[in-house]
């Protein structure tokens, strides 16, 4: 946010919507890996499960990282909106303030706000089935390995 602001107030000629475009969305992470078939060997059909988890756990990991620098970079964008808010507010409690650039200004501003949202939700959304699908695999595969090893569910 220090140095958007300092970009600011540098003067560096931009459009102010160009900041507030909606973040490109990085490329969409490989998809959960289908559960394994089934085989007829136990030990075949534990080490696909094995395999299966195994890259799910890969596919989440670099999620995460994403995630985690899209809900950043959503933040920083937030908080220069508000401060944008902020301007059309104080400009508009002025006597002769332009009433209508004020509408225009706060319905763009709504609008790119719920864009952000919108996307950082659907990424959070992949990132929850994902989550779900590893605890999934993860008692499927713990399930297993108690009747490869000779123990009882309780």
């Amino acid at each position: 946010a220090e140095a958007t602001c300092a970009r600011k107030a540098s003067g560096d000629g931009r459009d102010p919507r160009e900041r507030f475009e909606p973040a490109k969305r990085p490329p969409a992470a490989p998809a959960a890996p289908d559960p394994p078939p089934v085989n007829d060997s136990p030990a075949e059909d534990f080490e696909e499960l094995a395999q299966a988890h195994d890259r799910l756990i890969g596919t989440i990991l670099a999620e995460e990282e994403t995630l985690i620098a899209t809900h950043r970079k959503h933040i920083d964008q937030m908080v220069e909106l508000i401060k944008e808010e902020m301007v059309h507010l104080n400009s508009v409690d002025r006597p002769g303030s332009d009433v209508d650039a004020y509408v225009h200004g706060l319905d763009r501003i709504l609008d790119t706000k719920a864009t952000f949202i919108n996307e950082l939700r659907s990424q959070l959304a992949v990132f929850k089935g994902h989550l779900a699908e590893e605890e999934r695999l993860s008692h499927q595969f713990q399930a297993r390995s108690m009747v490869a090893n000779g123990v009882r569910a309780a």
